[in-house]
Parts: structure tokens; sequence; C-alpha cells
């Protein structure tokens, strides 16, 4: 999947060792002559015929005591399978038939790494869950054992969690696999290693930490060993990454003399070259040489295959240049061929980064649906991959590294240096939450006078269209018909208000949820969040508004029913959280639907966030009923862990508790909060509709 590949054996070397090691050979057995047919087999694609004549070597070798020399038959072969074959004999049925040669053979060592070839198995196919669940296992036992070539196991979990997006954990075992290489002075696969850091933290960003491993990767600038498609592409990488830092002329003199001194073999090496060549140029401003190597690019594009890397980095350097040129459409095709890789080909952040630029693409084309799902799948992934924790043990993780290799009398020293960082940080990250705060409640206050101006302008609108209706009345009250057709153009205009509020509301839920996705701390990212939800409070009223037959009231059993599937959804409660919902069959004027829904939503988001910690599972109740002839009563209550103790909710300073006692008052209402088993807060107000 990568520079060298994740493989970690010479498997020619496989049947040396097998002759040299052991008593019988193919020519005693007679079955010289038929593996080396088997093997052209193979290598003509007459696949079943090929594992039919090697399963004979194999039955023609199995005896007692061949038990190693068997298994590396089956070796031989399973490498010769394709992964993904699942035709007759298949790769993983040779590896179990290995284990149980080795377990016969009471080669426990041989066992185990029998099991971290399905595992690498695993993870070349795209089953990143089960690689991870059986490397650790592998790991286990290989530390049970004391097997010192751990580098081995912790290389492949590090690619592992790179491709989940688990970049903490990815460059945590990619340091051990270092410290493991120092400790064993095992360096045969040393520029896997550090082109494994560079690409983590290239993806991280670290831009001058990329530099530095990728420099030690490509010491000089001619590639003599056989893995010419990769050294090209790290080379590339460590182009991008010079011209991140501002370094142009730098990243384009490297890159012209790795053209001048290698030919790449093959035309993913050559696709990656060009795209370097073409990247360097567009960053220059030299469009006419970054057009030209740009053009072969594209032609060179249809002969790459669908599971190598080298495709997606290729389609999506084609696409961010047919943007760059203002072709959308062009740009579109190019990012989903890079999104349609073969599984176990993209890592979570790649796979992040096109549905990006897919959402820019479809923007630009006025596709605003599909470009709003890439836009969400985006921030599915980009929350999953960074996230303040997850960027706090990153940090920790280079700093232990960095430090074991410092000598002992600077580690005072080191230690101090990292406490002033992280004061400096603490204090850095109190002045953003104010900032953040202050940037919120002007949005809020932004999106409040946007709303009552908009409410302005649909009055003003309506009275116009009310005065003409009542002009044509004056004069067509013998026209029934007339009349008819007057009041229904009437109830059209007010549905349609309805409906352009719904669709500004939306409009804005965007921008909020876009501008979160540039947010890089999370009280001011979970702040927006909260705004999102209120917005799609308001939003369903007016949803439901234009979509009924009654313009000027809300069923509020299906409307509470939809914003509390809405908040499960939005929260991902799975089904840990029961909503048990006792509503009344009532219809509310809009002036106080909306305000009863935003506390709905308050207090049930509050509920969700803190009633039930540690995955704690629950029951909220939302009861909407009537208290006397003419009054109503909301009762929303969970049986969670309460209000902390001594909270005195009168002095407490919170923007929900706040706009839920500011809504009741709307409502000209009374509130009251209890913590009695759980939190239970009542609103008693007076209905409008009799």
């Amino acid at each position: 999947m990568e520079y060298n590949s994740k493989k970690n054996i010479c498997f020619p070397a496989i049947i040396i060792i097998l002759l040299v090691t052991h008593p019988f050979s193919f020519s005693q057995t007679g079955s010289e002559s038929i593996h080396a047919k088997a093997v052209s087999y193979f290598n003509t694609g007459d696949i079943p015929q090929g594992k039919k004549l090697f399963k004979e070597v194999i039955d023609n070798v199995s005896r007692p005591g061949n038990e190693e020399a068997e298994a590396g038959l089956w070796l031989e072969l399973a490498k010769l399978i394709e992964p993904d074959d699942t035709t007759g004999i298949t790769r993983q049925y040779c590896f179990e038939k290995m284990i149980s040669l080795y377990k016969k053979d009471g080669n426990e060592e041989k066992e185990i790494e029998t099991f971290k070839w399905i595992a690498d198995m695993h993870l070349v196919t795209g089953k990143l869950d089960l690689a991870e669940t059986e490397l650790l296992n592998v790991l286990q036992r290989f530390k049970a054992i004391r097997y010192p070539n751990l580098h081995y196991t912790y290389d492949l979990l590090a690619v592992t969690y790179r491709y989940k997006g688990d970049f903490s954990k990815g460059l945590f075992y990619a340091l051990k696999t270092m410290e493991s290489v120092e400790a064993t002075h095992d360096t045969t696969y040393i520029l896997t290693y550090y082109s494994r850091l560079a690409n983590i933290y290239r993806e991280l960003g670290e831009h001058e930490k990329s530099v530095q491993w990728y420099r030690k990767l490509i010491r000089v600038p001619e590639f003599t060993d056989g893995s010419n498609i990769y050294i090209f592409r790290d080379a590339g990488f460590l182009t991008r990454e010079l011209i991140k830092l501002k370094r142009e002329n730098e990243a384009l003199a490297f890159i012209l003399e790795i053209n001048a001194k290698n030919k790449p073999i093959g035309v993913h090496a050559t696709a990656s070259l060009l795209a370097s060549l073409a990247y360097c140029y567009h960053a220059m401003k030299q469009d006419q040489q970054a057009d030209k190597y740009y053009l072969e690019l594209t032609k060179l594009s249809e002969q790459l295959q669908k599971n190598n890397e080298v495709t997606t980095d290729v389609h999506y350097e084609i696409g961010q240049y047919f943007m760059d040129k203002l072709q959308y459409g062009i740009a579109a095709a190019h990012f989903q061929k890079a999104l349609n890789a073969a599984d176990g080909t993209n890592s979570l952040s790649v796979t992040k980064d096109i549905y990006m630029m897919l959402y820019k693409s479809d923007s630009a084309m006025g596709n605003y649906l599909s470009a709003m799902q890439h836009l969400m799948r985006h921030k599915i992934l980009s929350d999953s991959i960074f996230n303040v924790t997850k960027s706090r043990q990153i940090e920790e993780l280079q700093v232990q590294y960095e430090t074991a290799k410092k000598e002992k009398y600077i580690a005072a020293l080191n230690s101090q240096n990292q406490l002033q960082r992280i004061r400096t940080e603490q204090v850095n990250r109190t002045k953003n939450i104010t900032l953040a705060g202050v940037a919120l409640l002007m949005v809020i206050i932004g999106l409040l006078l946007n709303r009552y101006l908009m409410k302005q302008r649909s009055n003003r609108k309506l009275e116009a269209h009310q005065r003409e209706l009542d002009q044509k009345n004056f004069f067509l009250e013998t026209l029934n018909t007339e009349q008819d057709k007057l009041l229904k153009e009437k109830e059209w205009l007010i549905r349609e208000v309805h409906h352009r509020v719904k669709n500004n509301l939306q409009m804005v839920t965007s921008l909020l949820n876009t501008q979160s996705a540039y947010l890089h701390d999370d009280a001011a990212v979970l702040a927006v969040k909260d705004s999102l939800r209120r917005m799609q409070a308001m939003s369903l009223i007016h949803q439901k508004l234009y979509q009924s037959e009654n313009i000027s009231t809300i069923a509020m059993p299906q409307y509470i029913n939809e914003l509390v599937s809405y908040l499960h959804d939005s929260l991902d409660t799975s089904t840990r959280i029961v909503f048990e919902q006792t509503i009344e069959p009532l219809d509310l004027d809009v002036a106080q639907a909306i305000p009863l829904g935003l506390i709905i939503n308050e207090c049930i988001v509050n509920a969700i966030k803190y009633a039930f910690p540690d995955e704690q599972k629950g029951t909220v109740s939302i009861i909407l009923r009537h208290s006397g002839a003419d009054h109503l009563l909301l009762n929303i209550s969970d049986n969670g862990i309460g209000l902390p103790p001594g909270l005195d909710i009168m002095e407490h300073n919170s923007l929900g508790l706040n706009l839920v006692q500011g809504l009741t008052k709307q409502l000209n209402g009374s509130f009251n909060i209890e913590s009695n088993g759980g939190v239970h807060i009542m609103i008693r107000f007076v209905t409008l509709n009799k």
C-alpha cells in the first residue's frame, strides 16, 4: 500500500532456504518440473491450473518430519494467490494450513508470524478493524515469548491506525517501530519506516517534522532500489511539504534534480513525477509549464490501476487543477474517481480531503444537496480524526520520543519547558474560548435580528397583498368563485412565506455547519452545534406550517415527536436513552409553538449531554397536557444523576438555562426545576387556543 509495501519477507528466498535446510529436494520427489509449471501457470494467468499443480507439489512433500518445509510451500502458494481471490484454494486457506503445521511442529514463533501475515492480508483488503484486533493479539503473543523484532508488527499497527484516522495511535506505533529498530539494529526496512512517519506528520499538517523525515528517506537524488514507484511518490510529497512552508524555489530545484537524474519505471512512478512537476510549476505561477504537465498527467491517468494510492493522488491533483480552471464538472469527475478507489487504498484522512473537494465542486455547480452530503461526510471524518484529545496525545507522543533521545542531565530542563508550554497553551485556550463565546453571541444576535427583519418584510408583503385582496373583494362581492380564488392565493402566499423562512433557516444552518468544520476549539464547535439544533427546532415549525392545511397552528404531538427524533439522531444516543412522550392532541398557535419547541430542545439536549454520563442508560419523559381550563403544563424529566450538589440555579450562568427562562417569560408562564432522582423541569403557561 505504500513505499516498499507492507510485506516484510522475501518469498523467493523461502524456497532456497527450504532446499538447503531440509533433506528432500524437488528432484528427489519428482516435483521440480511440476513446481515450475505451477509457477508458470500463475504467471500466465491460469490460476486454477496453477493451484492444482502447486497442491500436487505440496502433497508430494507432505510427510511426518517435513512440517516446516511443507509450511514454506504453503506460504509460497499464498503469495501467488491474490488476497481477494475467493475461488478454490484461497490465501486464507494457505495460512490456516501453515498454522496447523507449525502447531504440529511446536514452532510457536512461526505460528504467530503466520497470524501476522493473516492480519497483513486483512489490512491490504481494507478490513481495518479485524486487522487491528489480530495485530494486537500477535503483538501480545510475541512479547510473551520475548521475540525481539517487534518493529515489523509495530509498523503494521502504525499503518492500520493511520488508515483508520487514529493518528495518536498511528504515531505511537510508528515511534515504537523506530525504537525497536534502534534496539535490534535491524535496518532492513528503515526507509519504509521513515516514509511511515513522514506520511503521518504530513497528514497531521506538521510540515516541518514531515520534511525532516522525508529528508532522511531521500538522502540522495538518485534512486537505485526496486521501489521506484514509492520513492517518486515520496519525493513528490516532500516537494509539496516544502511548498506549504513557502519554500517554492527549493521545491522546484529538488524535483527538477530528481527528474534529471532518474527515470520512472512504470505508469504509476511516471504519474507521480508528472504530478509533482505540475504542482510545482502551478505553485510558482508558471502556468504554461504547469498546463503542459497536467495535460500529460490527465492522459496518463486512464492507465492507472484502481487499487493503487498513486491513482488516488493523481485524480485528486487533476481535480484541484480543474477547480482552479473553474471547470467544476471535470474536477468533480476526477475527485469521484479518487474516492472510488479499491478497498484498503485510501486512508480516512485522504477520504476526508476528497469529500471536501467534492463539496466545493458541487457547490460551485449549484448541486447543493450533493454538496451538503459531501460536507457532512467530510465533517464526520474530520471529527473522528482530529479532536483536542487526539491532538494532545499526538503532541505528548512526540515529546516522549524526543525526550527519550536526550541525555538524562537535561531531563529536568525539558520538563520545565514542557510545563511552560502547557501553561501558555492553557492561557491561549482560555482566550480562544472567550473569543469563540463572543463570536457565537454575535452570530446569535445577528440571526435573531435577521429573523426579525424577515418577519417585518413578510408582514409588509402580507399587508400589501391583503389591501389588494380587499380592493378586489369590494368590486367582486357577488363573484364567489373569484373570491375563493383570492383566498386561496392568500393562503398560498402565507405558506410561501413560511417556506422561505424555513429555507433561510436551513441556509443559516448550513453556514454554521460549514463554519464549524474550520473551528479547532471543542467549546466553539459545541456552541455552534447547540445553535444548529435551536435553528432546526424553529425550522421544523415553519416546515410543518407550509406543509399543513392549517397555516396558523401546529399539531404538537407530531411536532414534538419529529423534534425528539432529530435530537436522538443528532446526538447519537443509540438505544441507551429511551424517550417517553405523553402529548395531548393539541394545536398551538405558532407564537407559542416556537418558544415551546426551543424550550423542549434545550431541556432534551441538556438531559442527553449531562444526565447519563459514562454511557449510562436512562429515560427522558416529555409530558404536555392541560392544567386547568386555560393553562398548559410542560413537564420534562429524566432519571439521571440530577443536578450537581450545591448548584444554585439562580446564580448559575448558563446560556441554555437563561434561554429557557427567557422563553418561559415570552409564554407568560412560570418555570420550576427540581433535582430528585433526576432533573424535573415544569413550565406552566396560558394557552392562546381556547
